[in-house]
């Protein structure tokens, strides 16, 4: 910001921005840490491309940036441990180590001469793995805190079948810690009611991407803060996509197409995604169960399931879908493992529809990815989807109550037999233009600099 005043230039200096996550400083093109850690990625390079005074913290051997820009460092932190297998932790493990980061990044950030707390503000990219927000807010510095997933709704809904309200939870756990009762919590519930908790209380900014995602935060800690609605902002992600040329594609995709014998007549679906309970895959491969009972006219049909089980409950998981999947008398699944840049594009240029089945979702990232890829997408009724998809474009199935494999399948032998499916991509395509990652970037970084 540059004042004038009796022709003497004052030069105000730019907010610090500390952007911690231990999910940063891996190599996303084959790492698959989830929707969470890309967004982060993408944020550090956006705003090192746009100047910012900026300092990563992370977890990964590898800075965002190759070769580092002016203004902008990378720091592995705990910087004596080698970095970690996140992808193969189990519960107890990831909790462990998300205890390490913090008191790691803690330290780092507080550490004397280092960073001005009333000129920096640190900006949490997972509030598991956050620093202790407590003793930075203490210290002066403006806290921001980006909310990827309600991790209490999310346990509510996949651990106890949404059975109880979230808010009942966290009024729960907030009554337990103040009676002294908190340690009686299993360790990793511990970390995420304690974590979400002081996220709320000490943020400045709580940065959300759906509109449902923030009445359910705000429903869950009123009795925390009865300001945080003031606090939200609510600002989808948008999307990203690499560009590559008609000349890698075209032959990249016809290999593909020998690979999983894709004929003519052959209907190709595809999801994109972490193999995970939450990701609703069973549900899909169900509605293709009930598809091939009661859709004769669709001979045959690929549905490619592009993702790695996740380190939680994903092994387990995936065979379940696996097994699924293998009962199945005409269609077939093909399970492609992780992809990015030109193999990502290229299995996405032979589907026809993208299907995002999840039970929980705080946003869409991939809907958008399938969007700017020009399919028209069929998703579930989750957060963020009814702000990403039009009908022009997209279908949305909801899964209130029983049959959703039923409403699954209807929904696509509906569009699969519409003839519409083409131009709906185009308009797919159109629409995702407008649906832009570097704003999304840019007004969180506003947020991050801006003065009391």
């Amino acid at each position: 910001m540059t004042l004038w005043r009796r022709n003497v230039v004052i030069i105000s200096e730019m907010r610090q921005i500390i952007l911690a996550g231990a999910h940063l400083g891996f190599p996303m093109d084959r790492t698959p840490l989830g929707g969470g850690g890309m967004v982060g990625l993408q944020l550090a390079r956006a705003w090192a491309r746009e100047g910012a005074r900026l300092t990563v913290l992370g977890a990964g051997p590898q800075a965002p940036w190759d070769p580092p820009p002016s203004g902008a460092r990378y720091v592995r932190l705990p910087s004596e441990d080698p970095a970690p297998d996140l992808v193969r932790l189990s519960e107890t493990g990831y909790a462990r180590f998300c205890r390490r980061f913090e008191a790691a990044t803690t330290a780092h950030i507080l550490e004397p001469g280092r960073f001005e707390p009333s000129r920096a503000c640190v900006v949490v990219n997972d509030i598991s793995e956050s620093p202790d927000l407590e003793r930075l807010a203490a210290a002066g510095f403006r806290i921001v805190s980006i909310w990827h997933v309600d991790v209490v709704a999310y346990f509510n809904r996949m651990y106890l079948g949404g059975l109880v309200a979230p808010e009942r939870l966290t009024r729960a756990f907030t009554r337990v810690r103040r009676g002294g009762l908190g340690r009686a919590v299993p360790r990793i519930l511990r970390l995420v009611f304690e974590k979400q908790e002081a996220a709320v209380r000490f943020s400045r900014r709580i940065v959300l991407p759906s509109r449902g995602m923030a009445e359910v935060l705000a429903a869950c800690y009123r009795h925390v803060d009865r300001g945080i609605a003031a606090k939200a902002m609510v600002l989808p992600w948008g999307g990203w996509s690499e560009a590559f040329a008609e000349e890698e594609l075209r032959p990249a995709a016809a290999r593909l197409k020998e690979r999983y014998e894709i004929g003519p007549r052959t209907r190709v679906l595809a999801t994109l995604s972490r193999i995970s309970p939450e990701k609703g895959l069973h549900v899909l491969v169900d509605a293709l169960h009930v598809l091939e009972d009661r859709a004769p006219e669709i001979e045959d049909l690929r549905l490619l399931i592009c993702g790695e089980p996740a380190f939680m409950r994903g092994a387990a998981y995936s065979r379940r879908v696996r097994a699924g999947a293998a009962r199945l008398k005409r269609f077939r699944v093909v399970f492609p493992g992780y992809l990015a840049g030109l193999e990502k594009q290229s299995h996405l240029r032979l589907a026809e529809l993208f299907v995002s089945p999840s039970l929980h979702e705080s946003y869409g990232l991939t809907i958008v990815e399938a969007l700017r890829a020009g399919l028209p997408v069929l998703a579930s009724d989750h957060h963020g989807v009814e702000e990403i998809l039009r009908p022009e474009y997209g279908r949305i199935v909801s899964y209130a109550g029983a049959g959703r494999a039923e409403r699954m399948a209807g929904a696509l032998r509906e569009l699969l037999g519409g003839g519409e499916l083409a131009e709906m991509g185009r308009r797919a395509k159109a629409a995702s233009e407008g649906m832009s990652f570097e704003d999304a970037a840019r007004a969180l970084r506003r947020a991050a600099e801006e003065e009391e």
